[in-house]
């Protein structure tokens, strides 16, 4: 008869293999700049923002925000745009391209396994930079930011959507370059969409259509109503859900070893 000690090792095991080998990620991740970068990028844009609208204060046209107020969703997104196609998709791409990855093959680590911890690796860094920014803007800089459960809501989904794409990227990258030339070819327009040089509503037509629905276009717009203590549109909410479903399934679809 088989007791249930013995049942519940293997459960032990996956769950000791899984600290094991965030352990291992954790401390290659200390020898990498992405994370400090997904920290200090932020903060750094944040205070250029504030700066700028010292110099031109009062509200932006008929937004009733002021140029800081503005611009926090879209430098929220910026930074996990930052950890989830540079940082996330490099790391990957380094233990393929020296054959780390192909040894982790030959143990019973699943691909979903190895994407889990990777994604909770930056999903940390993520929130860390989140409460940074939060923290600076609303002591140091005074922006009347409201974070509350709809705020960490839209935060969460925005991180899940934008590192999905991420891992798309780490999955079928070959190499540390070909990762850095992808990423970079999707992070500038993606930078565009999000609003960062011009606001949707200042281009108007289908562009502003196109940016609002964009994955960092539709993470801004839902991270402005709710750090405002608005609720999103729905339609915000439901973009970034498929966009996340999508992406994740592409990346666990299209994985390799080598």
């Amino acid at each position: 008869m088989t007791s249930v000690s013995d049942s519940a090792q293997p459960h032990v095991r996956s769950r000791g293999a899984f600290s094991e080998l965030f352990k291992v990620q954790g401390r290659l991740a200390l020898r990498e700049p992405y994370g400090a970068v997904g920290l200090a990028l932020p903060v750094g844009l944040l205070v250029v923002f504030w700066y700028i609208g010292t110099l031109n204060p009062g509200e932006v046209g008929s937004t009733g925000l002021t140029i800081l107020e503005l611009w926090i969703p879209t430098i929220l997104v910026l930074s996990y745009t930052a950890l989830g196609l540079i940082g996330l998709p490099a790391v990957f791409a380094r233990d393929r391209e020296i054959g780390w990855l192909r040894r982790v093959s030959t143990t019973p680590v699943r691909p979903s396994r190895l994407l889990a911890v990777q994604l909770l690796l930056n999903v940390i860094i993520a929130a860390i930079a989140t409460v940074i920014m939060i923290v600076v803007a609303v002591t140091l800089l005074g922006a009347p930011l409201t974070i509350g459960v709809e705020f960490v809501g839209v935060a969460i989904l925005a991180i899940a959507e934008l590192f999905s794409l991420g891992l798309v990227i780490a999955a079928i990258a070959p190499t540390q370059q070909a990762a850095s030339y992808i990423a970079g070819g999707l992070f500038f327009p993606l930078l565009f969409f999000s609003g960062l040089w011009v606001q949707p509503a200042q281009v108007g037509g289908s562009l502003a259509t196109i940016m609002y629905f964009s994955p960092t276009g539709a993470a801004v717009r839902a991270l402005l109503y709710s750090v405002f203590n608005a609720t999103p549109p729905y339609t915000t909410v439901v973009t970034m859900a498929v966009y996340t479903v999508i992406f994740a399934f592409l990346a666990v679809r299209f994985f390799r070893w080598e």
